[in-house]
């Protein structure tokens, strides 16, 4: 897509400018301190396995259990929910959950070295009654305590046939 400086920005852009403002805003917020609800899942952060995180990410998608989704959603420090604060973290969750909503869902390794040292890439293949199949690359970083967090999503899929 060339750049036209005056133009607004083609609805096929849309998801990938959210995902970049989704990770520009978690890099941007103050610490608000971590999120407590005193439930098993808010009292671990990440998971034990880069495939955990991103399959226990997408399952609490599905669910909109956005606490699940907030303590599997990370940097190489952490979940992004200990340095942002669950009010703000919560809101993008919203959002994702409402992209990555399934019927079906398989999962597949595919690491690049474009992904970064130390990183996994999977390929999720969503089922949607609505868009049909919509593969969403996804990367999982380790973090503290040897815990896994997903990165990043790519969300140019949701852009195409809508």
């Amino acid at each position: 897509m060339s750049r036209n400086p005056g133009r607004p920005v083609p609805r096929a852009a849309l998801p990938t400018a959210l995902a970049a403002l989704l990770v520009a805003g978690s890099a941007a917020c103050a610490s608000s301190g971590p999120a407590r609800t005193g439930t098993a899942a808010a009292e671990t952060w990440g998971a034990p396995t880069s495939e955990a995180a991103v399959r226990g990410f997408l399952a609490a998608a599905n669910a909109e259990d956005y606490g699940a989704m907030s303590a599997l959603f990370g940097t190489p420090e952490g979940a992004i929910v200990r340095r942002d604060g669950p009010v703000q973290v919560e809101q993008r969750m919203i959002f994702l959950a409402r992209l990555l909503r399934h019927d079906a869902l398989s999962l597949r390794r595919a690491d690049l070295a474009s992904a970064g040292p130390g990183r996994a890439r999977y390929e999720a293949r969503l089922t949607t009654r609505r868009r049909g199949e919509v593969l969403v690359p996804v990367v999982a970083v380790p973090g503290p305590d040897d815990r896994w967090y997903v990165e990043k999503l790519d969300l140019d899929a949701f852009s195409s046939g809508t």
